[in-house]
């Protein structure tokens, strides 16, 4: 690491594996979970409508299922899963870090609009499965 970077390995594994253990506890004990506004209003599923019952299956190992109540949540739990095993391998062993300085403007465009473009097909999946 250079000299005053954020150590992003550690920081963002701490938060993961937080976030994850909350989310365990919360639905070990069956605490009640948040209405969701935007399906009340409209009657619409929202765009991030079915994470939990994804995470709940993806906790059980149901991939299936997992997969199918929200792909994009399901692929970002996978994501965050890898990105937990990189960090923790590094911070383990000391290994050199992965770093992207120099991105250039169209490729950072080409990410957005992809990950706009994901969202929305997301969506449009959520709203014909009908959740």
């Amino acid at each position: 690491m250079r000299p005053g970077e954020i150590d992003h390995e550690a920081l963002w594994l701490a938060v993961s594996l937080s976030a994850l253990l909350g989310a365990w506890l919360w639905l070990h004990f069956a605490l009640p979970l948040p209405g969701c506004a935007f399906h009340r209003l409209t009657g619409l599923a929202c765009p991030t409508c079915g994470m939990t019952r994804c995470l709940r299956s993806t906790l059980h190992q149901d991939w299936r299922a997992a997969a199918g109540l929200n792909p994009l949540a399901f692929l970002g739990y996978g994501a965050v899963a890898l990105y937990d095993v990189y960090a923790a391998m590094v911070l383990a062993f000391r290994l050199p870090r992965l770093r992207c300085d120099a991105v250039s403007t169209s490729l950072g465009r080409r990410v957005r609009y992809s990950v706009i473009a994901a969202i929305f097909a997301n969506w449009a999946w959520l709203l014909w499965i009908r959740l």
